[in-house]
């Protein structure tokens, strides 16, 4: 790149006659000059030698770490299979690291067998190895098993992946996951015991581990797994694991031969891998030794079979998010997955182990500045050569090395989610890691699995519970209907807003939060107040579901209101809540027979069901006024003057309308404003699709129009009658006439509308003020 090549190297050309431009070329200026060989040279350097140094490090810390797994799985009683296992985690990592470097979102990603998945595989390893007769059947049923699992998660990958369903991981509670890792952190504190012992390491066993012969087998291990440990939870730079693992082979070669029994002692005496047969690691069987599988075990193991395939989905969505931190760019976690899920099915379909992205080594080649799929290849490719010709070299790994490797793994998950959880967590999800692990480690991983989904599913429901289900609880008084009312409706409705309860449901109800809701309905009908609530508004805006357990609450509340004499009313129901309420009894699939009791009552909105409410309330206590009688008494109050209102009427047009006549459309001419005697009318718009809103309705005793009228301002909204109407029409000519006429009748009316309008305001501000504070 020109930009990295140094000041002194860069050449400029003279402005000549000779070399001025045609018209219309670039200028001189705006032209970079030419880069000699020297510089192209050392632009190439740059671009090679990170991917080159990233593609050499991550290749051998995966070589290394395919060891420590093969020899986790192809433990104890499988030992003697071991080239075959270590056969097997190489090709398994050629396959997969070369697919996913090849298609990757991210060009030097890396993809292997990990830690998580190979622990649950040498649980089946070790089933199958105790279950089975030794024989030629053994490693061929351990393949094809681990070869099935390896497929079976590829196909969960990729369904995940095509139906973009990868943000799953984001629904998944930390502590579940953090117990998973708990676990898998025993696990491999255990198998490192085991690979540096040659012991099947259970509870039984440990007093075997400190025979005087034993102790020196996994001792140096220890020590080089809690020096890693340390060193690499203070120190981050991206070389020191590889010098360490350098160093420790070396520091262990030292001893071997200065104070030790020699290499060949070392050989003799299980310090090393080997001695492995002559040749390469690959094929690990011959493809006719797949008719001595014994296909029950896969049956046998398949609970830990899932459970290795779900962990790894797990792990792969988790590693993709830790990658987008560290390196900070967007991967498209969908593509990931079925790029990753070809590939396990193809690693399978060979006798693969399972395979996803590592979040380390992918970090390492960001860190050290590799930025194509060259550095990928290049790891995938050293997996390669080790695989073909690297029998003799790796025959003679440390076991020490390798089991101070695996315990590092261990101990690093332990240290992360047992003892830094403890300072981030509450307590209630720090204590549900805990139970995991416990589990884990006294009845089994897929146990543990199992224990963490059914405790988080409780401590859910419990912590969900407490969320009060009810948003907001108002009473009729403090929120009202879009629907006009005369001054002496709205006083009445007031006096008697208490029997109305509005209470406005959130969130999912379920057993736990529909059962505090029924509670909560029960104390409010069954009161000793003096205005007891005779009608429960249940609003469900913002409810997103119910379950079968709440539909029972909701039985019991309708029979609860019907004894009592209430009314439920429910309001903006979701098609599929109101359908399970139906099928459940708690509401009419038919409308009643005029006078049957009815419990229940459903309304398209809030606005609606607190319209009828407040109705019943003014046919049952006879708030109704005449427009006459409450003009009259309206501007008695203001003036103190009965033959004002005489003289008013003088200047008013009686209308009679029926049900749909239209008052006036929006974006008509102001000219003059209407005062309901009876009936009732409905200010609405028009939406798109041909749908329309209701803005509020006017009954007797309502002002229609006079804020055009006043303002001088076009109709903002279409009016029309809902019902056989009465009203008194005032034309702007006729409030002219009567302010010259009679400015004493005028001012009064001015009082009363701007009575009515404060009214107004005071009720809308309120039921704002309940709604949103």
């Amino acid at each position: 790149m020109f930009e990295r090549v140094p000041e002194q190297v860069r050449v400029s050309l003279p402005f000549t006659a000779e070399t001025t431009p045609a018209r219309g070329a670039p200028r001189p200026e705006s032209i970079p000059p030419p880069e000699p060989a020297s510089a192209r040279r050392l632009a190439l350097g740059a671009k090679i030698l990170p991917n080159l140094v990233g593609g050499v490090i991550t290749g051998t810390l995966i070589i290394s770490f395919g060891i420590s797994l093969a020899a986790l799985i192809f433990a104890g009683d499988l030992a003697r299979y071991l080239p075959a296992g270590i056969g097997v985690v190489l090709a398994s990592t050629c396959v997969s690291g070369a697919i996913v470097a090849l298609l990757s979102s991210y060009r030097p990603a890396i993809a292997a067998p990990q830690e998580n998945t190979s622990v649950i595989l040498a649980l089946i390893a070790a089933s199958i190895g105790k279950q089975m007769p030794p024989g030629p059947a053994v490693l061929p049923t351990l393949i094809a098993v681990i070869g099935v699992t390896s497929v079976a998660t590829g196909v969960l990958f990729f369904l995940v992946g095509s139906f973009r369903l990868g943000k799953i991981v984001r629904f998944i509670p930390y502590p579940v996951v953090g117990g998973f890792l708990a676990g898998t952190g025993w696990l491999l504190v255990q198998g490192s015991l085991g690979v540096m012992s040659g012991l099947s390491v259970a509870f039984d066993d440990v007093p075997k581990l400190f025979a005087p012969g034993a102790m020196f087998t996994w001792l140096p291990g220890l020590a080089f797994g809690l020096v890693l440990t340390g060193v690499l939870r203070r120190r981050h730079h991206f070389l020191i694991l590889p010098a360490m693992l350098v160093g420790g082979i070396v520091l262990f070669y030292a001893i071997v031969v200065l104070f030790g029994p020699g290499v060949a002692g070392a050989m003799n005496g299980g310090w090393l891998l080997g001695p492995f047969p002559s040749g390469g690691f690959w094929p690990a069987i011959q493809p006719s030794a797949l008719a001595q599988v014994d296909w029950s075990f896969l049956r046998a193991n398949a609970g830990n079979m899932g459970a290795c395939t779900v962990l790894a989905l797990i792990s792969i969505l988790l590693n993709a998010t830790g990658l987008e931190l560290a390196t900070e760019q967007d991967l498209d976690l969908d593509r990931e997955l079925r790029i990753t899920g070809i590939a396990n099915i193809v690693t399978g379909l060979v006798g693969g182990v399972p395979g996803y992205l590592c979040l380390s080594e992918s970090s390492l080649n960001h860190k050290v500045g590799a930025r194509s799929r060259a550095a990928a290849l290049i790891s995938a490719g050293l997996c390669a050569l080790a695989l073909i010709a690297g029998t003799s070299a790796l025959a003679y790994f440390p076991k020490p090395i390798l089991g101070g490797l695996l315990l590092f793994l261990g101990l690093t998950f332990l240290l992360e989610t047992v003892y830094d959880s403890w300072f981030r967590l509450p307590r209630l999800e720090y204590g549900l890691v805990i139970i995991i692990l416990v589990v884990v480690v006294t009845v089994g991983f897929l146990e543990g699995v199992g224990a963490g989904i059914v405790v988080s599913s409780v401590l859910f429901a419990v912590t969900y519970a407490r969320i009060d289900v009810v948003k907001h609880a108002i009473a009729g008084s403090g929120l009202r209907s879009k629907a006009g009312r005369s001054p002496a409706d709205e006083a009445y409705l007031q006096q008697m807003g208490e029997h109305v309860a509005v209470l406005q449901l959130q969130g999912y109800l379920f057993f736990g939060t529909a059962y505090l809701l029924l509670q909560r309905v029960r104390e409010r009908i069954t009161s000793q107040s003096p205005l007891p609530a005779y009608f429960i508004v249940l609003d469900f805006r913002h409810v997103d579901g119910l379950d079968s357990s709440a539909v029972v609450s909701f039985s019991r509340m309708r029979k609860l209101a019907e004894g009592s004499g209430a009314v439920l009313v429910l309001t903006e129901l979701p098609p599929s809540v109101r359908r399970q309420l139906e099928r459940g009894g708690c509401l009419e699939t038919e409308e009643p027979a005029p006078g049957a009791p009815r419990g229940a009552r459903v309304f398209s909105d809030l606005d609606h069901g607190l319209e009828w409410c407040e109705d019943q309330i003014l046919s049952s206590g006879g708030g109704r006024a005449a427009f006459s009688e409450t003009l009259t008494r309206e501007l008695e109050a203001v003036v103190n003057h009965r033959a004002l209102v005489k003289r008013l009427l003088a200047y008013l047009e009686r209308v009679e309308a029926p049900a749909g006549f239209e008052v006036y459309k929006k974006g008509d001419e102001s000219k003059d404003l209407y005062l309901i005697e009876t009936g009732e009318l409905e200010a609405w718009l028009e939406l798109a699709g041909g749908r329309t809103m209701r803005l509020r309705t006017m009954g007797a005793g309502s002002v229609v129009g006079e804020s055009g009228l006043y303002l001088g301002a076009r109709r903002s909204a279409s009016v029309r009658t809902t019902r056989s109407s009465v009203m008194y029409r005032l034309s702007f000519p006729a409030l002219e006439r009567m302010t010259k006429e009679a400015p004493e009748v005028a001012a009064a009316f001015h009082q009363f509308v701007a009575r009515l309008l404060a009214d107004r305001m005071v009720h809308t501000t309120s039921a704002a003020q309940m709604l949103f504070y």
